[in-house]
């Protein structure tokens, strides 16, 4: 990417990038905003490359599962953004599971993702998988 490119954009417009994907199930789109060293972490579960992800995300959603995020809120720094969010899963069996989650992701100076932590309640989530 270009440097003034890069200096114009905000880092919550790639955030809306990046979980518009999700929902819409994009993951070459989801996978574009990251650095190609790029790390990902949960507080639930351990660091795993953003290739790993790509892996595994789609897994998610195989059975038929739909997410959409509410309740969006997002604060940016200099070389940084965070969001907070409500994850709403609907499984196909017409259940909803609501997480709340916060998603702390850090930038280099190309404007591509080299880290994301994701902070979710793990009991909620546990909804997910009955």
């Amino acid at each position: 990417m270009r440097a003034d490119y890069v200096a114009s954009m905000s880092y919550g417009s790639v955030l809306e990038q990046v979980f518009r994907a999700v929902e819409a199930g994009d993951w070459s789109t989801w996978r574009s905003a990251f650095a190609d060293d790029a790390v990902l972490g949960q507080n639930v579960a351990p660091d795993v490359s953003v290739d790993d992800a790509m892996k595994m995300l789609p897994m998610m959603f195989a059975d038929g599962t739909t997410v959409r995020y509410e309740n969006i809120r997002r604060v940016s720094g200099p070389d940084s953004a965070t969001e907070m969010h409500d994850a709403v899963f609907t499984k196909p069996d017409g259940r909803t599971v609501r997480i709340d989650v916060c998603v702390v992701m850090q930038f280099n100076g190309e404007g591509k993702i080299i880290r994301g932590d994701e902070y979710l309640d793990s009991a909620a989530a546990q909804g997910l998988l009955t």
